[in-house]
């Protein structure tokens, strides 16, 4: 069975493809439910986060260009998911990001990437409810439900909060990594975050800690390669821009991954079970395919900001994380016009 097996069609599942997944909000965006009664609303960004970081009045950028407040990032959740399912998580993470880098490594990996994935899924659904053009309701919303439910096996694996999907203990859905930052002097240069729509993948820099997670490859990003500019990344206190250079690195990569998971999955009482086949399969190729500096440069950009030509001559690409000679960097300060 391929990761896009249709569950739907099988009897017994707790979980059913093609119904479980709202794309409606009327529903609760997690377990499906109508909210006719009991309609809560789930922070996108915890408020926790917005808080610390002095958010709440701050603005997100929409996928159409607008702006929008943090604080008016929510989306519809039945009581039952936020109150316990996802509150549960957010304590977990939010203390551990309190406490610092090692805190947040020590998280249960499936706590972590339950937190990111919903982040993550959570600023899809909201664009599911704004129009692209607010002068033209006939123009549609930014996000539709058709691109939505093209992440039905993310959602899938979200059902993991409540307990309805279990994967095999030696197995985890993401590449998750963990990196100690700087933290500038105001509230709000200590936070940002990278998030990209054509694949399951999420970054984010909160205080002195940084998480960047390659949500559906299966560990491979983590496992099946070694990539210099990471294990740099490892060894350094991240300035904000070499934050957003390591997410940038670790999309890229995301690009190269050529294998398609497949999955066998099971219906239990209580419970959707998920085996995840070897990522290789059969095949001796390697999983990710070779690296181009050119491509990179394209998402390096994207992500950074930055223009093209500021960071590739055609034959060389400006790096943060590595100088060339050593393994990493020096550290890099941050100055006041960093915030």
């Amino acid at each position: 069975m391929s990761s896009d097996y249709d569950l739907g069609s099988m009897p017994g599942f707790i979980y059913q493809w093609g119904h479980d997944q709202a794309l409606t909000h009327d529903r609760c965006f997690l377990c499906g439910a109508d909210l006719t009664r009991g309609r809560t609303d789930e922070h996108v960004f915890p408020q926790w986060l917005l808080r610390r970081f002095d958010l709440w009045n701050e603005k997100i950028t929409l996928l159409n260009g607008t702006l929008m407040p943090y604080a008016q990032m929510r989306i519809p959740c039945c009581s039952s998911c936020n109150n316990e399912h996802l509150s549960r998580i957010e304590q977990a993470v939010g203390d551990a990001f309190a406490e610092g880098p090692d805190a947040v490594a020590a998280l249960d990996a499936t706590t972590l990437f339950l937190w990111m994935g919903k982040i993550y899924y959570g600023l899809m659904f909201r664009e599911l409810s704004l129009l692209v053009d607010r002068r033209d309701a006939q123009a549609g919303t930014i996000m539709t439900p058709e691109f939505l439910a093209s992440f039905k096996t993310h959602h899938l694996l979200m059902q993991a909060a409540r307990g309805v999907v279990r994967w095999q203990p030696d197995q985890h859905p993401a590449s998750i990594f963990v990196f100690r930052t700087q933290e500038p002097t105001h509230p709000r240069g200590r936070f940002d975050y990278v998030d990209i729509i054509n694949f399951p993948f999420f970054a984010v820099r909160a205080g002195a800690t940084a998480v960047v997670a390659v949500l559906q490859d299966w560990g491979a990003l983590a496992e099946a390669v070694t990539v210099p500019g990471l294990e740099a990344a490892k060894q350094l206190d991240l300035h904000p821009q070499q934050f957003r250079e390591t997410a940038a690195l670790a999309a890229y990569m995301t690009t190269l991954f050529n294998r398609v998971p497949k999955h066998l999955m099971h219906a239990a009482e209580d419970h959707v079970g998920i085996l995840t086949l070897p990522i290789a399969g059969l095949s001796a190729k390697p999983v990710f395919d070779p690296f181009d500096l050119s491509h990179y440069a394209q998402v390096l950009s994207f992500v950074t900001g930055r223009p093209l030509e500021e960071l590739y001559d055609g034959r060389n690409i400006v790096t943060l994380l590595r100088d060339g000679t050593t393994d990493f960097c020096g550290v890099m300060s941050l100055r006041d016009d960093d915030v």
